[in-house]
């Protein structure tokens, strides 16, 4: 059978833009579908670390994204209830970029470079052939189907694909639900632009940092445990109980706490999933959700994207079997990013327990040169 693509990536936030954007580079023909008109807000803490910036420039795209404006960031300060805070100079500039924008940017540079971009359009089945797939879309123009080698899968924590693959995540219960707001600064006190801040209360953590338009993300997750109560009610609750928080909402924000719209919610799983599912190359947040506070989730969907590109093209170049090149993929992507996710989850761990957060605590009190040590750990 005659392939269209040489690649189909399905879906066109961090992940599937960048591994587009290489592909297509480096000669293969690549088309990405995604089911959202851009620019959209999805679940993100919006912070971007030195590994989007490293493939930023390895793409060469750092005027393009410089014209975003995106908020410089060098400070990581952490803020425990019940104690002093902690900071450290994160020793490498990050930035503040809201999602909307960034996705934006990356699936216009891709389109630029010659992918073909399905859009809005969902892909409703794939059928694996002997040496390659058949996709069928649907979409706001009618269906269509289309051919390619290889698939790579970069939809998300979560889609309805996920069951058409008979994936079991569906029928796993996470734990953890996200949320996610934007505040115009206005509404917010004393909070340094060049400082991530992080933020502990009962059975959550909340991330502050500013973005570009003036405007700052306010990012938490919590327990499931405790989901009856409402993300706004959640946000009351840290105030309570973190005076360090309490001190960064103004009098006028507190009161318009109530209009500040929910940009995401989502029902977050942090265990493992399988790299290679019926053939295809899972990257992205499709492969795992990193926890937040060790490494970046952007960071990894890039740096994923990146493997995959590399990876395909050694196959190409020394005429790998298709089998070689999936276990290359699944390989490699473990050596890349398994030790950064044990420290994530272990980190996760401590701050959801009230002893391991009072342990960090007195910790942090006598070896506040730790905080750093464990920035420097949890990165590339």
């Amino acid at each position: 059978m005659e392939f269209q693509y040489d690649v189909a990536v399905i879906g066109g936030g961090p992940a599937g833009s960048t591994a587009a954007l290489y592909l297509t580079r480096k000669g293969f023909r690549t088309c990405v579908i995604e089911k959202h008109i851009f620019p959209r807000e999805t679940l993100c803490g919006e912070f971007l670390s030195r590994e989007v910036i490293r493939i930023i420039e390895d793409l060469e795209l750092t005027a393009e994204f410089q014209s975003l404006r995106p908020n410089r960031i060098s400070t990581f300060r952490f803020c425990p209830e019940g104690t002093r805070s902690f900071a450290t100079d994160l020793k490498f500039t990050a930035y503040g970029l809201k999602r909307g924008a960034f996705d934006s940017m990356l699936l216009d540079q891709a389109r630029r470079s010659g992918t073909t971009i399905y859009q809005p359009m969902t892909v409703e089945r794939v059928e694996k052939l002997e040496n390659g797939f058949v996709l069928n879309l649907d979409g706001s123009e009618g269906k269509a189907q289309i051919r390619s080698r290889y698939v790579a899968c970069a939809y998300g924590k979560s889609n309805v694909l996920d069951k058409v693959l008979q994936r079991n995540i569906p029928h796993r219960r996470s734990g953890f639900f996200g949320v996610k707001f934007h505040l115009q600064k206005e509404y917010l006190n004393n909070l340094p632009k060049h400082e991530v801040q992080i933020y502990t209360g009962y059975k959550m953590y909340c991330g502050t940092n500013t973005v570009n338009d003036n405007t700052v993300t306010l990012c938490f997750l919590t327990d499931r445990s405790d989901v009856n109560r409402q993300p706004r009610t959640k946000i009351r609750d840290l105030l309570k109980s973190n005076h360090h928080f309490a001190g960064v909402i103004s009098n006028d924000g507190i009161e318009k706490l109530s209009t500040f719209p929910i940009y995401g919610t989502a029902d977050i799983y942090f265990g493992t999933k399988a790299k290679i599912v019926n053939g295809m190359f899972m990257i992205g947040d499709t492969a795992q959700v990193i926890a937040p506070l060790a490494g970046d989730g952007i960071g990894m969907a890039m740096e994923s994207a990146k493997i995959l590109a590399l990876v395909l093209e050694k196959g190409r170049n020394k005429k790998l079997s298709t089998d070689d090149i999936l276990h290359s993929y699944e390989t490699q992507w473990r050596s890349t990013f398994r030790k950064r996710i044990i420290i994530a989850k272990t980190i996760q761990q401590l701050l959801f327990s009230k002893p391991g957060k009072t342990a960090s605590g007195l910790v942090l009190s006598v070896f506040p040169s730790l905080l750093s040590y464990t920035v420097e750990k949890t990165r590339d």
